[in-house]
């Protein structure tokens, strides 16, 4: 469980390939640490284990101290996705981490709305398909499988009971995102 203090907790949420793990990475500083994510899946090309998610085995996946976790059954088997409580400490550090609206509602819950600050990435779907396109492993099949969890996963009504802030990030250069995203975080903390 976290302790309390002036610091909060950021979480990113967004449709596949709407640039929030980029984004999370941006936002990483002396002061606000990553949390890593979980995930049974195997690791892509350009992903390293501890730092894009902590990649293991389904036993182990389910003997950590889950706050939330989602299913995905894709076109390569079924892979699981989940936060752990990693003893964190707001009296020192802020933390950033992508999740779902239901996990971020899961962050809530755990952890207090007055310590969670959620954004929504927002890039339309011909964008993201064509970012997408240009990855290594692209599949197509798995692409339409994701299109279709996003749909359910980022309902307007799930997205509007978490996100405090809607962001695009197709119409500008990233890092005026990761500023705008910066300047309402101090706002919000009251700096």
């Amino acid at each position: 469980m976290a302790k309390n203090g002036k610091h909060k907790i950021i979480i990113l949420i967004g449709e596949s390939s709407c640039g929030k793990s980029t984004i999370a990475k941006k936002l990483v500083s002396k002061n606000t640490k990553p949390l890593v994510t979980y995930t049974t899946r195997p690791p892509r090309d350009n992903e390293k284990n501890g730092v894009d998610y902590h990649f293991v085995t389904k036993d182990e996946f389910f003997n950590l101290n889950l706050i939330e976790y989602r299913e995905y059954k894709t076109v390569f088997g079924t892979w699981y996705y989940g936060s752990a409580d990693e003893n964190i400490n707001l009296s020192k550090n802020d933390y950033v981490i992508v999740l779902t609206p239901d996990g971020a509602q899961s962050f809530i819950d755990h952890f207090g709305i007055e310590n969670c600050i959620v954004f929504y990435i927002y890039v339309p779907k011909k964008i993201r398909t064509e970012r997408a396109m240009k990855r290594p492993n692209f599949n197509s099949d798995e692409w339409e499988r994701r299109l279709i969890a996003d749909k359910h996963d980022f309902s307007d009504e799930k997205v509007n009971k978490v996100a405090k802030f809607k962001i695009s990030n197709f119409d500008t250069d990233i890092n005026n995102v990761v500023k705008a995203i910066k300047t309402y975080i101090s706002i919000w903390k009251g700096n």
